[in-house]
């Protein structure tokens, strides 16, 4: 029903007396009800009773004719909403069967039961009918008040059940609506998360399988090898040789294209599957690991000299310059082999083995490739270990420092001090520091390591001048590594260490090695300026043996050049070194700076010096690297110290020289 029309109700009465239904009719069809029965409705049935609702009332006069009715309404659409239906109709159906028929045909039919005596007690109707609020029973002879409402409560009760029913269809239609939607959202929710599942296993620049996919397959060879031991696999790990180059140079779009032609490049020298009928098939696959590391799978391989093939065939395909812009790149990988038989457990284990056979054969140079065998475990675990303990020593201060002295060759005083780290080991002992400061340059522990170096240096340097009233032209030289040069707070850092301390900038030396100064001079040179604003001296140290250039070197304007000690010691028997080490010495000071010559051991290698007018000097004849307390007994006796106690082996002994 429209709720802006006014409402209408089919009623039907199934009574075997025409009487009964002239009665009904009078009552619920002509002017229905007062203002006063009005009132009494609303007073027993709310606003269920309206003045608006109207009837229309059908008859039948046996209950086979009342079932054709409802059934003819509910094939119209136009359902009745109650009947009155009398308990006795001879010769037919009587009115409990009648009743039945009718709810059988329509379940929410509204039943009055009229009637004034009756073969069935109330336990016998609800036996038959069963408890329903569907049907009341009216007393015959009727008091028309109580039939109008009755008719209208039962309407209304109708029209709530109907618009229910209604509501629970419309409902229906929805869930089946949104059902199909939801299906049609999992089977989108499904395409996509295939999607996603072939992404997840693929690497997204070179469509090779990812990391998570060769482990995946990795683990199950293993899982094979186990159960088979007459199974081999092999696994090769590739890394791209000096790849960083391409990307600083070119531009990273540009490395990208490259990683995109290795890969195809690779793939086309996997070994051709075998037919997957015989005993047994391959499944070779090569992986992008990440960056410029690839790896490859060989599977059911004979013996570990098909893996060897497949490394060779690999180089000599990297071997063809690649075409990129305009240029051709040579390109080159070392490689790592790792087979089954060494019988892993876990595929993490496979391509840690693979990976450190990598780096030995970067090792060897580039181009190669190698084996792991057990004694490269071992030393991985070693390093490991080293590692850890570097990482706790600096938690536990087991770190120190030594002090060589740097004396000048003009007058024999001491004019300052190297700062060299040394470490206190409690498993180890004294650990040189040539025996873990590459390692700590790998692992990028080289940086709160080189922190620690320059405050303690500079405030140890603070404690001495305050103590023996050292000038601030009485200096501390502090090595910096290539990672430490490369970090953006490098200057920040030596300006809160000159604040800190309350040392003058001109009493720190910065000492770098010359292959570092050189590698990025356009970055370098601003970078030193920075440093000479704030006073500092800077030092080439091993000057001789990198790639030296007078013009970058000019720009830099560096304070001081320190000869490496390979000339030194071998300018005594071998006259090119003594001509190298007067050319730099020459050089320097045409160029205003100052030479220190480092390692010289005897006499002669000091007279020489003195000869080719070398400023400065440090090295084993005048005193080994030193702690702190043979220094202070050093400079206690005075700045001539050390040149006097070549002479007077008290002081030698003294010194701990």
């Amino acid at each position: 029903m429209n709720s802006q029309q006014k409402p209408a109700f089919r009623l039907l009465i199934v009574d075997d007396n025409e009487s009964i239904h002239d009665d009904l009719k009078k009552i619920l069809l002509p002017k229905r009800i007062n203002s006063e029965l009005a009132d009494d409705e609303a007073i027993l049935f709310g606003n269920l009773v309206s003045n608006d609702i109207e009837f229309s009332i059908d008859s039948a006069f046996q209950g086979r004719d009342g079932l054709a009715c409802v059934q003819e309404a509910m094939d119209a659409g136009r359902p009745y909403a109650l009947a009155f239906v009398d308990i006795r109709m001879p010769p037919g159906w009587d009115g409990i069967e009648t009743i039945s028929h009718l709810w059988n045909a329509d379940p929410s039919l509204q039943i009055v039961i009229c009637t004034a005596y009756s073969d069935y007690s109330w336990k016998d109707i609800e036996r038959k009918l069963g408890i329903s609020d569907n049907f009341v029973i009216l007393k015959k002879p009727f008091d028309p008040i109580e039939v109008t409402q009755l008719a209208h409560a039962m309407t209304s009760k109708w029209t709530s059940t109907w618009q229910a029913r209604l509501r629970m269809d419309e409902l229906d239609l929805l869930v089946e609506k949104r059902t199909a939607e939801l299906n049609a959202a999992i089977d989108e929710l499904d395409e996509a998360r295939k999607l996603a599942e072939t992404a997840a296993l693929q690497d997204p620049l070179t469509k090779l399988p990812n990391r998570r996919l060769f482990q995946n397959r990795l683990t199950t060879a293993i899982q094979q090898a186990v159960r088979n031991p007459g199974y081999l696999c092999a696994l090769l790990y590739l890394d791209l040789d000096r790849f960083k180059v391409i990307n600083d140079s070119l531009g990273h779009l540009a490395g990208d294209e490259v990683l995109i032609e290795i890969a195809q490049r690779l793939e086309s020298c996997l070994r051709q599957p075998i037919d997957p009928g015989r005993v047994s098939p391959r499944e070779d696959i090569v992986a992008r690991l990440g960056g410029d590391e690839f790896a490859i799978f060989l599977d059911n391989i004979r013996d570990v000299s098909d893996a060897m093939r497949v490394a060779n065939r690999i180089n000599e395909t990297l071997a063809t310059p690649l075409s990129l812009r305009g240029r051709d790149l040579a390109i080159s990988g070392s490689i790592g082999i790792a087979t089954s038989a060494s019988h892993y457990t876990a595929s993490d284990d496979m391509l840690r083995d693979a990976d450190t056979a990598m780096y030995r054969a970067k090792a060897a140079g580039r181009g190669g490739c190698a084996l792991f065998d057990e004694s490269m475990h071992l030393h991985a675990v070693e390093r490991l270990q080293m590692e850890s303990e570097m990482r706790q020593a600096l938690d536990r201060n087991e770190y120190f420092l030594c002090y060589q002295p740097i004396i000048s060759l003009h007058d024999g005083k001491i004019e300052g001090f190297e700062a060299l780290i040394r470490w206190r080991s409690p498993s180890r002992g004294i650990v040189a520091p040539e025996a873990f400061i590459h390692l700590a340059e790998e692992t990028g522990l080289i940086l709160p390591m080189g922190t620690w170096v320059l405050r303690e240096a500079s405030r140890q340097l603070r404690r001495w001048q305050d103590r023996f009233n050292l000038g601030s032209s009485f200096s501390m030289s502090v090595n910096i590594s290539a990672l430490q040069f490369a970090h953006p707070d490098l200057v920040s850092l030596v300006k809160e260490t000159l604040r800190e301390t309350g040392i003058e900038g001109r009493s720190l030396r910065l000492e770098l090695t010359e292959s570092v100064a050189m590698e990025k001079p356009d970055r370098m040179a601003p970078l030193l300026k920075e440093l000479q604003e704030l006073d500092v001296r800077l030092s080439i140290d091993d000057f001789g043996t990198g790639y030296s250039s007078l013009n970058y070197l000019h720009r830099f304007s560096v304070d001081t050049l320190k000869i490496d000690r390979y000339f030194i010691a071998n300018m005594e028997v071998n006259e090119r070194n003594l001509n190298i080490v007067r050319t730099i010495v020459s050089l320097a000071h045409n160029l205003g700076m100052e030479v220190v010559a480092e390692g010289a051991e005897t006499s002669t290698q000091v007279n020489l010096l003195k000869t080719l007018e070398c400023d400065c000097v440090q090295g084993f004849y005048f005193s080994r690297p030193l702690e702190t307390a043979a220094i202070e007994t050093m400079l206690t006796a005075g700045p001539h110290c050390l040149r006097d106690a070549r002479n007077n082996p008290g002081l030698l002994e003294a010194f701990a020289i």
